[in-house]
């Protein structure tokens, strides 16, 4: 049977007694690797020069004793096996140890047992640390639901005021596509250029908002076609802060069919991979280090996806331990070794592989093979820049600016009601009013956007099915199960104007007029 490696404190001030531990400790099957010490002083080094699997120490020593050790270690948080030995003490000296935390008590002429009472207290601190990691990652979950609730409201409340400034700008910018009062050709250059900048900074917001609604919703797993390009740039966008200061970012992207998966996991695997490679290449050298990503069309079935980085590199013994779950190579404290485990997780519950290549001091490669869609249709309506036919358009948004930009992006083409209470809405179509196109905002706090679709299911079921909802981040489950489970078209806010006339021109007009 092979001796078990035991990394051992020995506090002790005697040569003859600690051979005496060291020769049980090895019968009682350790191969036992030791430092003794006999001071305090020595004591703080040694901790420092750490870890230990277990201190075993004498009870009384010339210049302090086992407790004051104890408490040493305890002050430094450590939560190693400590047992005292001792050649003769008294039973309330032992009664007072236990009670501070000593996990036991052995006298030097009875150490038979001191094997067994090693393996017993080393068990129990492998249970101990298994427990912590469990509670800090059920901790740690917790905060990340936290956080991505709040993360998705303010995603939603950021994106109504977006919606209007977005479409007020485009509604400035292209007085073709709606009656605006101010074209372009009035304003000077220098003002119409400050125009599209703040379209630009707009859209760019637009995109960060977008980015931190994905990353908010990590458990969502409804699958279908992906642009790994764009979920890609997303996941870069949100790891360019921990990136930039250690190294550049290189895209080597090549034409690929969409993939079917998860938007939120896949976004979570390809974050977590690239905050990896950072963390393997040291800050300060983003001149000559880079990290890499690539995307390559496997055949018809696989898109390939490589994220290399000029880091450190994985020793081969590690390759495949760094996907065990609480496996990490990084310093105590700073992970908890699930990141890996995840992404395999989640990259294998979407029909894709997940692995590694490294040698050590030349970097790393980790390789996903994401499954296409394979004839999967797309969902997404097809952008056009044919002219919107006349329609009657309500728009119902509890934002009254919002509702006006829309009215004002439609105007040109549309006769446009705005309302901003579902219950008005309901009114309306009960008087006998009927719209070609129902525009409704999701999320609204008198009557949500299911609601009012449900009651006007039963009002008028044929105008039920002329609604196009708008939402700036649709995070709870019941309206994420209602966008899932209805069919009906949903747009992002902000709104882009060209994907909102291409769903309304896919809606037949009304078949007698009003």
């Amino acid at each position: 049977m092979m001796a078990s490696p035991l990394r051992l404190l020995l506090i002790e001030d005697f040569e003859d007694d600690a051979l005496m531990v060291l020769r049980e400790l090895r019968r009682g099957g350790y191969d036992v690797s030791h430092t003794r010490v006999e001071t305090a002083e020595a004591l703080e080094r040694a901790l420092d020069e750490g870890p230990w699997d277990a201190v075993i120490a004498d009870y009384a020593l010339p210049r302090f004793d086992a407790l004051a050790a104890f408490a040493m270690v305890q002050r430094r948080r450590l939560d190693i096996p400590f047992l005292i030995v001792s050649g003769q003490i008294g039973e309330d000296t032992a009664v007072r140890a236990m009670k501070a935390g000593v996990h036991d008590f052995l006298l030097k002429d009875r150490l038979g047992r001191l094997g067994p009472a090693v393996a017993r207290e080393l068990r129990e601190a492998a249970l101990r640390a298994e427990r912590r990691k469990l509670q800090e990652q059920l901790l740690l979950s917790d905060r990340l639901a936290s956080l991505g609730l709040l993360a998705a409201s303010v995603a939603h409340e950021i994106n109504n005021p977006l919606a209007s400034l977005m479409a007020n700008l485009d509604f400035i910018l292209h007085p073709e596509d709606a009656e605006g009062p101010l074209p372009v050709s009035t304003l000077s250059i220098e003002h119409e250029q400050a125009l599209r900048d703040c379209l630009l900074c707009a859209d760019r917001i637009r995109e960060i908002i977008r980015d931190i609604k994905v990353f908010s919703r990590p458990d969502d797993k409804q699958r279908g076609p992906l642009d790994v390009h764009r979920v890609l740039d997303s996941s870069l966008r949100m790891a360019w802060n921990h990136i930039f200061h250690r190294a550049r970012i290189v895209k080597d992207y090549g034409t690929c069919t969409p993939v079917l998966g998860s938007e939120a996991p896949l976004g979570q695997v390809f974050l977590n991979l690239l905050v990896n490679a950072a963390d393997a290449i040291p800050d300060g050298q983003s001149t000559t280090q880079e990290i890499r990503v690539v995307t390559r069309q496997e055949g018809t079935s696989h898109v390939r996806v490589e994220i290399h980085d000029t880091g450190r590199g994985i020793p081969p013994e590690l390759r495949e331990r760094i996907f065990e779950p609480f496996f990490t190579t990084k310093p105590v404290g700073v992970g908890t070794g699930l990141g890996l485990a995840i992404c395999r997780r989640l990259v294998t519950e979407m029909g894709g592989e997940l692995c590694v290549e490294s040698e050590p001091g030349r970097g790393s490669v980790f390789l996903l093979r994401l499954p296409t869609t394979e004839g999967v249709a797309e969902h997404s309506p097809r952008v056009t820049d044919e002219p919107l036919p006349q329609r009657r358009v309500l728009v119902l948004d509890d934002e009254v600016i919002v509702g006006r930009a829309v009215q004002r992006l439609l105007g040109a083409h549309c006769e446009v009601s705005v309302l901003s209470r579902g219950a008005e809405a309901l009114a309306l179509v009960a008087s006998g009013r009927r719209f070609d196109i129902i525009l409704s905002d999701l999320m609204m706090p008198e009557m949500s956007g299911p609601r009012f679709h449900e009651e006007l299911s039963r009002l008028a079921p044929e105008q039920a099915q002329r609604v196009i909802f708008m939402t700036g981040g649709a995070f709870t489950e019941q309206s994420q199960a209602f966008l899932a489970n209805n069919g009906l078209p949903c747009i992002d806010k902000p709104i882009d104007a060209q994907r909102l006339r291409a769903l309304m021109a896919k809606m037949p007009p009304l078949d007698a007029p009003e």
